[in-house]
């Protein structure tokens, strides 16, 4: 019999002059047995729980690229980027400067933002321009990011 054990689980210790008993690796063994299993458990209900607070929040992948301004603008040098699938909001940002492009089911007819931006969306690829400058379509020789909310 062990004259000391382990402070977490009570696993036995023996010291040189204790006698070992097969009873005493067996109890320990069930010990270790019934941790690892709690632990199982208790990781899978976490999980589980994890699952449904995400699932409670929506489902969505987020998908970005960043692009680098030509300095161009107009009908004749519109922006465009593909998407692996249809995304349901687009933003593209640089520095303090933001703009959202709503995902194709939600652009008005006439494909006009704001009236700053003509866009349009052929697929998955979504194009745009301004005729006010390259600065208001996003492409004054900068780097962009973009940014999609892409459902699952």
């Amino acid at each position: 019999m062990p004259t000391n054990h382990t402070p977490n689980y009570a696993l036995n210790q023996w010291e040189r002059d204790d006698r070992i008993l097969m009873d005493d690796f067996n109890a320990d063994n069930a010990k270790i047995d019934a941790a690892i299993r709690a632990e199982a458990d208790a990781r899978a209900a976490g999980d589980a729980t994890l699952r449904t607070a995400l699932n409670a929040k929506g489902n969505c992948q987020i998908w970005v690229t960043t692009y680098k301004g030509t300095g161009m603008h107009g009908k004749d040098s519109p922006n465009s980027i593909t998407f692996p699938w249809m995304p349901s909001i687009v933003f593209v940002v640089e520095k303090n400067m933001a703009v959202f492009i709503p995902g194709v089911r939600q652009v008005n007819p006439h494909g006009n933002v704001l009236g700053v931006l003509e866009v349009t969306w052929d697929g998955t690829t979504l194009s745009w321009y301004s005729i006010t400058g390259a600065s208001e379509q996003f492409n004054s020789g900068k780097s962009y990011s973009v940014i999609a909310f892409m459902p699952i």
